[in-house]
């Protein structure tokens, strides 16, 4: 085991990047941030950002963060890095960037992408979603030049190490990997369907194996200790899940975030033809994560506060408090079930389970108030997710049996009795809201040798602050709620949401 104590996690995202320092047993240290310039959208559906901003605002919390005096630069074991999944930074030969980033929010397509006859379907959609095809077509100079494709990832990698490396875990989204074997395809096909060459990608390698070193350039920009090892890591929500603890053996991570999402570990690879989860490598090396989403979680909660105007409450003012925890204290004074309000969540429809839907908010009487819509909307989230559970405990042949929640959601007391509630299984919320970061740096931990694996790192360095255990009578509430409303609920309104949909346009 490496004498040095600590480890540093990058943990790059779409609103900003933040660098921490943990210790042996997952305690943060120290922590530095700094925001991004918002994205930006050129047409309608786009999304790009700027990669002289990512490298930027990277340099400057490091910089800081080496300035702190809770730690000394050269106690650092390892450094892994985590970012923003589904992006796509097209470079020339020496790793500079030729346009902008293309990130997960995009929603341009590469129309008219021929593939060869006797194809399955679905490859026409992976080549019509395929970024470096849209380039190909739109932008065919800047397709030319790109000597690389790279995730936000592999491209901070290239830039503190020198070497074109990146993680198996980054690999989400279209690119010619192979998920069932963590590899990139071993014949052309697959990479001409998606519109690159086998000498474009990076070399990858699995979630806590060393990519590289930090170079002499690298360090005096970002003031990091030269020859640092950089790790592998993997995409945001891998690593969230990761850090949550949750390694598969009946565990299941619920996070709260922008999109709500329940998901698992897997040492076995499934994936969903029908697109009711999605599977992506692991932040555990050899493992996959099949996630079930809702496309609209907790933006649901910034959504209402906006439109309710609960930004503007005299209490909050007066308390000094922040808005969200007002909310909750009122949504705690309601009793589960919410007097018989029902928040259908999809505001963006679930893609196998609802295609056609809208939201909906079913069982309006004159004693509901705005405090019964937002304990309502928790409700809805939590039954909504709750759809992911047969499906994924079905198809990986585990029983989900505990709950690791995480995302800004969990810091919610009356979320997490919810939870627990609606689940019927014990909730936990991790020791820190900084779990993206902490699967990074269990991943850094295994590589600097001071633990065997992802398993006993994660028994060492995570751990929860609270669990909430479901209440048997608030159970019975929310099953009859569940199966006999929520369950029922689209089949009885697709047609009317198909209407609602064509009036809409």
């Amino acid at each position: 085991m490496t004498e040095k104590p600590y480890v540093l996690a990058i943990d790059s995202g779409t609103q900003s990047v933040r660098a921490i320092v943990f210790d042996r047993r997952g305690g943060m240290v120290a922590r530095e941030a700094a925001p991004h310039e918002p994205y930006f959208s050129l047409k309608p559906g786009w999304a790009e950002q700027d990669p002289a901003d990512y490298w930027k605002k990277l340099c400057l919390v490091l910089r800081r963060l080496m300035a702190r005096p809770e730690f000394d630069r050269d106690e650092l074991a390892a450094c892994a890095i985590t970012t923003q999944r589904a992006n796509l930074i097209a470079t020339d030969e020496r790793g500079d960037p030729l346009r902008a980033s293309i990130i997960w929010l995009d929603q341009r397509r590469a129309e008219g992408v021929e593939i060869p006859e006797g194809m399955p379907e679905v490859l026409k959609l992976y080549a019509a979603l395929s970024k470096m095809n849209w380039l190909r077509l739109n932008e065919p100079e800047v397709h030319r030049r790109a000597a690389r494709f790279l995730t936000v990832a592999g491209w901070f990698t290239h830039k503190l190490t020198g070497r074109f490396a990146d993680s198996t875990g980054m690999q989400v989204g279209v690119w010619p990997f192979d998920m069932t074997t963590q590899k990139w395809y071993d014949h052309e096909m697959m990479f001409d369907i998606v519109g690159c060459r086998p000498e474009q990608m990076a070399e990858l390698r699995p979630p806590g194996e060393v990519l590289g070193t930090v170079t002499a350039a690298a360090a005096e920009e970002t003031g990091l200790p030269e020859g640092l090892p950089v790790v592998a890591s993997a995409g945001d929500k891998q690593c969230e899940t990761l850090g949550s603890g949750c390694t598969g053996h009946g565990t299941a991570v619920l996070s709260y975030g922008t999109a709500a999402v329940v998901g698992t570990t897997s040492r076995t690879y499934m994936a969903s033809p029908t697109l009711e989860y999605y599977t992506w490598p692991s932040a555990v090396p050899g493992a996959w994560n099949p996630e079930f989403f809702l496309f609209r979680g907790y933006w649901l909660v910034s959504w209402f506060r906006d439109q309710f105007g609960y930004r503007e409450t005299l209490e909050a003012r007066e308390e000094g408090l922040p808005t969200e925890e007002i909310l909750n204290r009122e949504a705690a004074r309601i009793p589960p079930g919410s007097d018989g309000l029902v928040v259908q969540p999809y505001w963006t429809p679930h893609p196998a389970l609802a295609p056609k839907a809208r939201g909906a908010v079913v069982g309006w009487t004159d004693v509901h108030t705005r405090a019964h819509l937002y304990r309502a909307i928790l409700e809805g989230i939590a039954y909504a997710l709750k759809d992911g559970v047969p499906i994924l405990e079905r198809d990986f042949g585990t029983e989900i049996t505990e709950l690791k929640v995480s995302g800004g959601g969990a810091k919610s007391d009356v979320a997490m009795q919810i939870t627990a509630d609606v689940f019927g299984v014990p909730a936990a919320r991790p020791s820190t809201i900084e779990t993206c970061a902490l699967g990074a740096a269990i991943n850094a931990a295994v590589a600097a040798g001071w633990y065997k694996d992802t398993d006993e790192a994660v028994a060492n360095m995570t751990k929860a602050d609270r669990v909430f255990e479901p209440n048997e009578e608030n159970v019975a509430v929310y099953e009859e709620l569940y199966t006999g409303v929520h369950r029922r609920l689209y089949p009885a309104l697709k047609d009317i949401h198909e209407t609602l949909n064509k009036v809409a346009g």
